[in-house]
């Protein structure tokens, strides 16, 4: 293991293709924090009693991690359309339990309004847990480090592909400043786990130590 990161970097579980048996991969390359994927078929929250929610955070315990986060990643659309949009909020909802199953306190969502919305973010506060904002600009908004601005409000970031070529330096900043009030920076695991690593590591570089 060349470099342990910070429990404030959240790999999500696509970096080993939601293959919970090559977790260890991930443990061994140095990451302590992980991020469930609530739309996984097989493992949505509907479809886990007790037992299986049980059963899957000691899996991820087993395996040297910690469940940090869930994340439920949908089109936002599907919040407003009058045949998606109970149910969408429905499976937010559970996410939201889901994520206090698993001792996770952050639970990553789309942007969502209305009435919805804020039944989405009473739940949250029912069950405390701390609502990311996927794409959001306020407080609460999960930031995905592109570009060279870094935003002038944002609760988390996230490296993605793009990340690579970005100005990370002022994300690095922003994310510095608010270490101390729990800054988690999630690491897209969609172009697998080298990827993943590698933006880590460009990422905690520019970090001050306590960070990264």
């Amino acid at each position: 293991m060349d470099q342990v990161f910070s429990a404030g970097f959240v790999i999500e579980e696509s970096a080993v293709g939601g293959v919970l048996s090559r977790l260890g991969v991930v443990a061994q390359a140095g990451f302590r924090s992980l991020a469930i994927d609530a739309t996984m078929v097989g493992r949505r929250p509907r479809e886990l009693d007790v037992g299986a929610r049980s059963d899957l955070r000691r899996t991820v315990l087993q395996h040297g991690l910690n469940v940090a986060a869930v994340t439920f990643r949908i089109p936002p659309e599907h919040f407003v359309r009058e045949d998606t949009a109970d149910r969408a909020c429905a499976a937010a909802v559970q996410a939201i339990g889901f994520a206090e199953s698993m001792s996770a306190h952050w639970v990553a969502l789309p942007a969502v309004g209305g009435e919805a919305g804020l039944v989405i973010q009473q739940e949250a506060e029912r069950r405390g847990r701390q609502v990311l904002t996927i794409g959001g600009t306020d407080r609460s908004a999960l930031v995905e480090v592109v570009g060279s601005d870094a935003p002038e409000l944002a609760m988390a970031f996230r490296l993605v592909a793009e990340s690579a070529s970005a100005l990370q330096l002022p994300f690095a900043v922003f994310a510095g400043l608010r270490a101390e009030h729990g800054f988690p920076i999630f690491v897209s695991g969609e172009t697998g786990l080298d990827e993943a690593i590698r933006l880590a590591r460009d990422f905690a570089s520019l970090l001050p130590e306590c960070v990264g």
